[in-house]
């Protein structure tokens, strides 16, 4: 059986607790267990849209991304990620939409991101063979962008394992050990693992895990679909949304079109294949591209968004437990936000404040004292 002690225990090793992981050993402390309860990546890091953007609709979030989008490029280099700024387009078909974007894009100048609102012929300009006849307008964010998901995982696992970091694969925590307000440990099917410090990364199995300590997080985990097209030449960079439908369409790094379309579904309950959903994503976005049906699907596959009520994640020290973190709940934005986040639960363990103030906002008992953070710029 396992035994282990080591000063800090993430578990699971999606891209929040591999960023986070990188975010320490880049400041000396390597002293790290991984632990994984498939493989590294088979949350929500493999499934996602791989799309970058600031353009939301509260300060935590617009502050957390701007600081996440600084780094992008900074984490591209170092770690051979890669990442292109193309932008993000909002598609939108009717006069109230147009009038609550003209809002949001106020909001977004008052806070420093780009966005502007463009034309139908504009959008046509930049995103060759579009049809654009049931359009009113567009937002346009060109700071926004897309990097592989695949790879920022896995080069960066690898540079931690390097740096002395440890990562178990196949193996689920069962619960928390607790001493006197203080988390000594996790038990695994494979043994005890003792930690001076406990970071829970692990999507909404993060909910079962602390809920085994009397932590109790409103997390709720929606199925979504997606599916990829062989790949093409490129023909556009933005990734699109259609905000009336709540769908997305980008072509990824590799050229093939990924599509994202709301479809509904019960909370918490397994991802089931659908092929009503092929139909609805296939209409959708045929509208916009006439070309669109004759396009071979390669793969087709379900996830989740792990939902918080208010739709922002849960980041930071959990009060009842002194050497206790949580970073979940990132209702779809995990992957993009994950360098900002990743260095501020770095900052968290270190005893530091995290250089993003608005984060604090974001801490697990803002949910029991009723300061909710609202935000509406989801889709998919």
């Amino acid at each position: 059986m396992l035994t282990l002690k080591t000063k800090l225990l993430i578990i699971g090793a999606g891209i929040i607790g591999v960023m986070t992981a990188k975010f320490l050993v880049d400041k000396g402390f390597n002293d790290i267990v991984i632990v994984e309860k498939k493989y590294p990546g088979s949350g929500g890091t493999y499934r996602c849209a791989t799309g970058i953007r600031a353009s939301f609709t509260s300060l935590e979030h617009v502050e957390l991304m701007k600081r996440s989008i600084n780094l992008w490029p900074i984490l591209s280099k170092q770690h051979n990620i890669p990442y292109k700024r193309g932008g993000y387009i909002w598609l939108l078909s009717r006069p109230e939409h147009v009038e609550l974007f003209r809002k949001i894009v106020d909001f977004h100048h008052e806070h420093g991101i780009s966005t502007k609102i463009i034309s139908p012929e504009e959008i046509g300009e930049i995103v060759p063979t579009i049809r654009t006849d049931n359009l009113l307008a567009g937002v346009y964010d060109p700071l926004a962008g897309k990097a592989s998901c695949f790879l920022a995982l896995l080069n960066t696992l690898e540079y931690i394992k390097k740096k002395g970091v440890k990562v178990i694969i196949n193996t689920p925590v069962y619960k928390l050990i607790t001493r006197n307000n203080v988390v000594v440990g996790a038990e695994t099917n494979k043994g005890f693992i003792e930690a001076e410090k406990i970071l829970v990364s692990a999507g909404y199995g993060s909910k079962k895990i602390l809920d085994t300590i009397g932590v109790n997080l409103p997390l709720e985990n929606i199925p979504k679909h997606a599916l990829i097209t062989e790949a093409y030449k490129p023909l556009f960079d933005p990734l699109l949304i259609d905000w009336e439908t709540s769908s997305y369409i980008v072509q990824v790094l590799h050229g093939g079109f990924l599509i994202g379309a709301n479809i509904e579904e019960k909370p918490n309950t397994p991802p089931t294949n659908r092929i009503d959903y092929l139909f609805l994503a296939a209409n959708i976005w045929a509208k916009y591209f006439p070309w669109l049906p004759y396009a071979r699907i390669l793969r087709y596959w379900t996830g989740y968004y792990v939902m918080t009520p208010d739709h922002h994640p849960v980041i930071g020290p959990i009060e009842k437990y002194e050497n206790l973190y949580v970073a979940t709940g990132f209702s779809g934005h995990g992957f993009m936000m994950s360098p900002a986040v990743g260095e501020a639960m770095a900052q968290y363990i270190l005893g530091e404040k995290p250089n993003v103030p608005y984060i604090e906002n974001l801490k697990p008992e803002r949910f029991e004292k009723g300061k909710l953070v609202r935000e509406i710029a989801v889709f998919g």
